[in-house]
């Protein structure tokens, strides 16, 4: 019998926006219900992976393995495996973005480097494990630089995303939102990250967000947990609780 395992989101999917479990008890419930009869609980996330640690501990759950920076970073019980961005592309897209009026900021694996503090209003992680950094360059050269996530406004975004996506082969830029974009290796992506981590499991994929969707061709049901068009087959659910609703449902009926 396949292993089974649910791969979900954090923000939009899990969490909303004051760090809140969406469904409550009852999503809480549902998780350790499909625990009870076997599943595998996998997180992939946009966050770092100290996050994913956070709910782990704070809600109990059993996470096998922890997907974090959109499929850069991946946790397999022990083995940290991570897509780090080409250096020299990343020197020379720094060297130009930062020319522009935008804020950019360094993902390593373990740490968010930013020059300045951030807005307060913009949304806080539940562990704070940023550095302020002034020299990119060197942090580029020396640490194990994953992604820039760069905010701005959103015509000046789409002018870095196509210039990065037009003239670097190692890199491409990802719109995560309105306001931010993220500039990471071209072969990272949540998608990649799941088909490596359980290549043989039937995978049930929860999401909100564009950088979810390519989670949803490999899994056996993808659940969009959003109101947003998708290109891939997935089914609309509310929210995370009632695509674990559904997915408790089909495994009764598979019993």
């Amino acid at each position: 019998m396949k292993n089974k395992v649910i791969v979900f989101d954090l923000d939009g999917t899990l969490l909303g926006a004051n760090n809140e479990i969406i469904g409550g008890t009852e999503t809480l419930n549902c998780l350790d219900s499909l625990q009870q009869m076997g599943w595998t609980l996998a997180i992939c996330t946009g966050r770092l992976d100290h996050d994913i640690l956070k709910i782990e501990e704070q809600y109990k759950l059993k996470i096998e393995h922890r997907i974090s920076q959109n499929g850069a970073v991946c946790m397999k019980g022990q083995q940290l495996i991570a897509t780090l961005i080409d250096k020299q592309e990343a020197i020379n897209i720094y060297k130009e973005i930062q020319k522009e009026d935008i804020r950019i900021e360094l993902n390593t694996v373990s740490n968010r480097y930013w020059k300045s503090e951030r807005d307060p209003a913009f949304p806080s992680e539940l562990y704070d494990s940023h550095i302020i950094c002034k020299d990119f360059d060197k942090l580029i050269l020396y640490q194990p630089a994953v992604l820039f996530l760069v905010i701005g406004t959103e015509d000046k975004l789409r002018s870095i995303e196509t210039y990065i996506n037009t003239t670097y082969q190692k890199t491409k830029a990802v719109m995560t939102s309105s306001t931010s974009l993220e500039i990471m290796h071209k072969d990272a992506s949540k998608g990649n990250a799941v088909k490596m981590l359980y290549p043989k499991s039937e995978v049930y994929a929860i999401g909100d967000s564009p950088n979810d969707f390519d989670m949803f061709p490999i899994a056996k049901k993808g659940y969009l947990v959003a109101n947003k068009p998708c290109q891939f087959p997935c089914a609309q659910k509310e929210s995370i609780l009632e695509a674990l609703k559904d997915i408790i449902k089909i495994n009764k009926e598979d019993r």
